[in-house]
């Protein structure tokens, strides 16, 4: 019996939270890692390339967001339609914060930034997987389905890793 005073699962959490929106966010992230954490020499440059490449994205997400609402009869202005998108949308932002944490928690110890952003991108596909998993469970999956959903959603974790590696 349910009094409403149990805490939510963190896949109940995460379903709150759109779960598409903080994937996008994380992936996209990771993508930055690739590109950006071989080639720079500094964390703030590693930085500044997440911030712009990810809050594009972000505002990407806001203008579909906004423009698509219209086919959906939504006859409100602009600046409204972008304003609700905008919240709507936040969670791309949020997805990135989890491995750009890692890689800044790293990068400003003795660590080189190659190297934090290699394990900021290790991170990543570990996040990927735990979020498969989680999702599979949620939805009612058994344990071994949810594994195998884990190791594709790692996946594209490692195909970013195998980039990373022929790019650098």
């Amino acid at each position: 019996m349910e009094t409403g005073t149990e805490p939510q699962t963190l896949a109940a959490r995460l379903a709150g939270w759109d779960p598409a929106g903080l994937l996008y966010g994380a992936i996209v992230t990771a993508a930055v890692l690739v590109t950006a954490g071989g080639h720079s020499e500094s964390v703030g440059q590693v930085m500044a390339a997440w911030t712009v490449v990810l809050g594009t994205y972000y505002l990407a997400h806001v203008y579909v967001h906004a423009a698509e609402s219209q086919f959906d009869g939504d006859d409100h202005h602009i600046l409204h339609r972008s304003w609700v998108a905008a919240r709507a949308e936040v969670a791309v932002l949020e997805g990135g914060i989890p491995a750009m944490a890692v890689f800044f928690v790293f990068a400003s110890t003795d660590a080189d930034v190659a190297g934090a952003a290699k394990t900021a991108l290790f991170f990543t596909i570990a996040l990927l997987a735990a979020f498969g998993y989680v999702g599979a469970r949620h939805s009612g999956r058994g344990r071994a389905a949810s594994w195998v959903e884990a190791f594709g959603a790692s996946l594209l974790g490692v195909i970013m890793v195998v980039a990373k590696t022929l790019l650098h």
